[in-house]
């Protein structure tokens, strides 16, 4: 991609095709990119790794990952994996609403960082919301459904004030 800066998160393009923060971009629509992503996450599960957290998922496109994703090596049976295991694989995407990217995109490619959950939790905690309203917990409350979402409480971002960690 061209170097620039996001500037505008309700432009899909400029998220998903711009530095993120001064980081270099990768193009992964380019299969010589693809080549060498697939290159290193395929030799991990050589390895033995199971699975991925694929931080600032927001920032690729969709279609991109799902064909990195596919093409994807089986689970190495060598380290217990039945035959034909896939890896587990999640994907960092802040949404917390409003913006031009949605978490609903990645649900159909793995799981989905539920950054609302965190946020909402810590509100009812801190006071700002009622305990009681708890009762209808869940996609009631904007959330993904649990066959899709990756539940957390506190990560390294919300400890930084990055990301959702200001909410």
């Amino acid at each position: 991609h061209a170097t620039c800066a996001i500037n505008n998160y309700n432009d899909a393009n400029q998220v998903r095709n711009c530095e993120l923060v001064g980081l270099k971009d990768l193009d992964q629509s380019k299969s010589w990119v693809q080549d060498r992503i697939l290159d290193f996450l395929n030799k991990l599960i050589s390895l033995g790794v199971a699975g991925f957290r694929v931080d600032a998922a927001k920032h690729m496109w969709p279609a991109d990952l799902k064909t990195i994703y596919n093409r994807l090596n089986n689970l190495n049976t060598q380290h217990g994996f039945a035959a034909g295991s896939r890896p587990f694989i999640y994907q960092e995407v802040v949404d917390l609403g409003g913006e031009a990217v949605s978490k609903h995109e990645y649900t159909g490619l793995g799981a989905v960082t539920e950054f609302l959950h965190s946020a909402s939790i810590g509100r009812v905690f801190r006071g700002g919301d009622q305990l009681r309203w708890l009762s209808n917990w869940g996609t009631a409350w904007g959330f993904l459904p649990s066959t899709s979402a990756f539940v957390f409480v506190d990560n390294h971002d919300n400890q930084r004030g990055h990301g959702a960690g200001g909410s």
